[in-house]
């Protein structure tokens, strides 16, 4: 079960899997690490909007498919892409990692989740770029690049659950 499906059976009011998403309610934004991503109601936790992070993943690794099947050109070279901390979500982990010292545990695994995700991907375009296109898809579909961003989904699954955790001594509004 994806991500996508896996929130909207587990969290009260988000959209279902092919619903068509609201627009966002400015009073849902929450202070946090600021981005860019776009915002959905109930997916928003302190700045992140969890759907579209993951959205915006799904969206590398096709690309990255394209470029290893020699479909699309690369717009980085493979050490740049290595460097988990210049795409929107590194930054936002690593001004969170700083502004919640109570998820540091869950915010660390997600870190190098993210880091390796990176570092996959890079190797991904290099095998490209040195003519092992079949190497790169397999790194893809099935290896390294493959299992880190499956780990980095669930990384994020559960830095969501954390976030949204209500501490055991919150009274229930209901």
């Amino acid at each position: 079960m994806g991500l996508f499906a896996w929130l909207s059976r587990h969290v009260p009011g988000l959209p279902r899997a092919g619903d068509e998403l609201p627009q966002a309610d400015s009073r849902l934004h929450e202070p946090g690490p600021q981005t860019r991503f776009g915002m959905h109601p109930g997916a928003v936790v302190a700045g992140l909007d969890f759907f579209q992070a993951i959205e915006m993943q799904r969206r590398w690794k096709l690309r990255l498919a394209a470029y290893a099947r020699g479909e699309a050109r690369r717009t980085k070279a493979w050490h740049e892409i290595s460097r988990d901390d210049q795409c929107e979500l590194g930054r936002w982990l690593r001004q969170a990692a700083q502004q919640q010292p109570g998820h540091a545990d869950v915010l660390g695994r997600l870190l190098a989740q993210h880091a390796a995700l990176h570092r996959a991907a890079a190797e991904v375009v290099r095998l490209a770029d040195c003519g092992q296109r079949d190497a790169a898809l397999q790194a893809l579909r099935q290896g390294a690049f493959a299992q880190a961003s499956h780990a980095t989904v669930a990384g994020l699954s559960e830095l969501f659950t954390s976030l949204n955790a209500r501490p055991a001594d919150t009274p229930s509004r209901h």
